[in-house]
């Protein structure tokens, strides 16, 4: 809840706040003029108010004069109030930005006046002043010659010599870098004392914001690097606060120029125009991020392709054709803020229990604002310190509520870390069973190679060593009947048929049990084939005598199967229908039905039906309903539902004693 409370305010006075650093034009510092009186020819010092020198001075365009080269006859091109000289017209002309001009001021101040300065804001854009034909300063290099100038802009406060009463003052100004060109704001005249209050003031306003901005965004920058780099509106954050920072100190104090002296001011002046970029297109993603369940999607592309297009523009162009682009940024920005009250307003209306916090910190955030118009405009000057205080103390109490949320966020990390070592400790205690499964499932499977072993080696033992006897114990009694053939009466010939016969089925169970042994083994391969062709085949082998009548599926579908398994399975089934059938004529049905996954197979006979109490029992082993018939092992049905099982499919039958039987099984594709 708190990031959409706290994310508009911080949005709304990051942009007022840029705004006002930079309305005067950037790469300068804004100049509050406080109480002042209006200039006259005869300014008066008075005690905690300055008297501003905005007018009647002396203009002389592409002339830099000095003090000495002055005369009475020296007649300037214009009387000007001190305003960007582009606004001037000589000849019916406006002025251009590139050039160099004189100003000269005369005045007169009473000699019984307190110890009083002069305060000369930053000039466009190198500027050279004499006092009473004394050289004070120099700021930059200021020459005629356009590769020779050095752009450097400071502010001064220049103390007057307080046993003289008549002042000229001669500044001369050179500019070849910004749209702007001359002195754009008044001079002014006041107690020393209060000059110098003034001037503490600001540097204690301008250190603490550039100082508490620049330790924020540099905490959530390293916050972010090494911390919680999940989350990107951390990242923006810091990096709006470091350029706003940064932005600050470079257009009050220049570091850099005080670093480089020969650095060109209009690199800098670049520098600082991207960094005001920077830190506006931060900010807007960051309140993206925050409300990005709110924003269009498109408003991420404008963002960016915004940024890069000035950062482009203002590289790329030459001066001062780049110092223009301060108005379209702040344009922008104001779009943005416009842009952000709606969405906040959108998400009010969503989350109602959100709005009471967020209006009191808008309302917060307007009474802030409206003091920095009042400072701007040039009245309650000394506020400048609570103005930049209260921007501070948001921007704290964002980052307290933003650390709040991270908590809140670490809590729930704790926990699902916790969550993470339980859950590893389960799957651990799993991975130990799985482990002891896995062990007995290896001792499961060399025992069933054990088995299959022994199973191979018993239908060895199976096609060896029993049926070879068998055989010879058919031989032997064929050999003593044919010996013994006209000495044996009729009894005797029958228990020599019995004893063949039984024979006979000992060997018809040996084979049986191999085939029933082998159904598992072995990977089947399967073929696609016509159900109709393989019946036909079989019923070719059954019926040999013709005693039977067939039906077959009036469609002949295609099979995709083991043919020997099915093949095996109808044998199974229509030998039975016609060795079991009881009528003058068996009358065999058979059908088949293919669905997504499985074919349904069908053996319909009019035999005399199976009672329902032995349904069950006739796929047992060794089941047989007839314990009289010597050609039947009993095998079959369990060897029939086997392969069945073995392909998946499942098998029933459905019958009534006297009523036929019908067999129907599955079959999967």
């Amino acid at each position: 809840m708190y990031r959409l409370n706290s994310t508009f305010l911080w949005y709304t006075l990051f942009c007022i706040s840029i705004l006002f650093f930079n309305h005067s034009g950037y790469g300068i510092s804004s100049i509050h003029k406080g109480e002042a009186q209006e200039h006259s020819k005869n300014p008066v010092v008075s005690q905690n108010t300055e008297t501003l020198l905005d007018s009647g001075w002396e203009f002389y365009w592409n002339k830099l004069i000095e003090p000495e080269d002055f005369s009475e006859l020296s007649k300037p091109d214009s009387i000007v109030e001190l305003k960007s000289w582009t606004l001037f017209k000589l000849n019916k002309k406006h002025l251009p930005s590139f050039g160099y001009a004189t100003y000269r001021l005369r005045f007169t101040l009473p000699l019984n006046r307190p110890s009083s300065s002069i305060f000369i804001p930053p000039a466009y854009a190198a500027s050279k002043t004499w006092v009473n034909g004394k050289l004070i300063s120099e700021i930059g290099k200021v020459t005629n010659v356009r590769n020779d100038v050095l752009h450097r802009r400071y502010r001064q406060t220049i103390p007057l010599d307080i046993h003289e009463s008549n002042f000229e003052i001669i500044i001369q100004v050179v500019n070849f870098y910004h749209n702007k060109g001359g002195l754009d704001k008044p001079l002014s005249i006041a107690e020393s004392s209060y000059l110098n209050s003034k001037n503490r003031n600001k540097i204690i306003a301008d250190m603490l914001f550039i100082g508490c901005l620049g330790f924020i965004g540099l905490f959530f920058l390293l916050f972010f690097f090494f911390y919680w780099n999940k989350d990107k509106a951390i990242f923006y954050i810091g990096i709006a606060c470091v350029s706003l920072s940064y932005m600050a100190l470079s257009s009050r104090y220049a570091p850099l120029a005080e670093l480089f002296p020969t650095m060109s001011w209009a690199l800098l002046t670049k520098v600082e125009y991207i960094s005001l970029f920077y830190s506006g297109t931060a900010v807007s993603l960051f309140f993206n991020t925050i409300f990005k369940d709110y924003t269009h999607e498109l408003y991420y592309k404008i963002l960016i392709v915004g940024f890069y297009t000035l950062s482009f523009l203002v590289i790329v162009l030459p001066a001062p054709h780049f110092t223009k682009f301060v108005l379209p940024f702040l344009i922008y920005m104001l779009l943005n803020i416009l842009y952000a009250f709606y969405i906040t307003i959108k998400s009010i209306k969503e989350k109602k229990h959100d709005s009471i916090l967020l209006i009191s910190g808008v309302l917060l955030g307007l009474i802030v604002f409206f003091l920095h118009i009042f400072i701007f405009i040039g009245k309650l000057e000394n506020l400048i310190i609570y103005v930049n205080f209260g921007y501070v103390l948001v921007f704290l109490m964002l980052s307290m509520l933003l650390m709040f949320r991270f908590s809140r966020s670490f809590v729930q990390l704790e926990l699902s870390r916790e969550l993470a070592i339980n859950q590893r400790i389960e799957i651990s205690r799993k991975s130990n069973e799985l482990t002891n499964v896995n062990k007995e499932l290896k001792e499961n499977l060399i025992q069933l190679e054990n088995y299959n072993a022994e199973l191979d080696s018993f239908n060895h033992i199976v096609s060896h060593d029993l049926k070879a006897p068998l055989v010879a114990m058919h031989s032997l009694i064929t050999f003593i009947e044919e010996d013994l053939d006209l000495e044996l009466d009729k009894n005797a010939k029958k228990h020599f048929e019995l004893l063949k016969g039984r024979v006979l089925k000992m060997d018809s169970l040996i084979n049986g049990l191999l085939e029933y042994s082998k159904i598992a083994k072995g990977k089947k391969s399967k073929e696609i084939f016509s159900l109709n062709s393989l019946l036909i085949e079989l019923i070719e082998i059954l019926n040999y005598s013709d005693s039977s009548t067939f039906h077959l599926p009036d469609e002949d579908i295609q099979v995709f199967a083991n043919r020997l398994e099915l093949e095996h399975v109808f044998q199974n089934l229509i030998g039975n229908a016609i060795k079991y059938n009881d009528k003058e004529k068996a009358c065999i049905d058979i059908s088949a039905i293919t669905t997504d996954s499985e074919y349904i197979f069908s053996v319909k006979d009019n035999g005399p039906g199976i009672d329902d109490k032995y349904h069950s029992k006739i796929f047992e082993m060794f089941s047989q309903l007839d314990k009289n018939d010597e050609t039947s092992t009993g095998i079959g049905l369990a060897i029939v539902q086997k392969l069945v099982a073995k392909n998946q499919g499942t098998i029933t039958v459905d019958s009534d004693e006297g009523k036929g039987t019908t067999f129907k099984f599955t079959w999967k594709i």
